[in-house]
């Protein structure tokens, strides 16, 4: 990846991150997340479990680790 990208799996907590690429797959979509898209990072379930994400400050989803981690983002700069 590019410098300042990563996986949203590793993304840190409570830090605004931008959607640079997404796997091709509609439910995503269908939960708001598209390219573009700034989400920050809840948690993350132990064991490998889900990351909880809130979506544009506005709603909260869970997405799987194994679809987190083909999830790239960029991290936003503090306004």
């Amino acid at each position: 990846m590019t410098s300042g990208m990563m996986n949203l799996y590793e993304a840190k907590k409570r830090v605004a991150f931008q959607l640079a690429s997404l796997p091709d797959i509609g439910l995503l979509q269908n939960m708001g997340l598209r390219v573009g898209t700034q989400v920050k990072v809840q948690g993350r379930y132990a064991l490998g479990g889900p990351v909880l994400l809130r979506v544009e400050d506005a709603f909260s989803v869970a997405i799987g680790k194994d679809i987190a981690t083909q999830i790239s983002v960029r991290e936003v700069a503090p306004s």
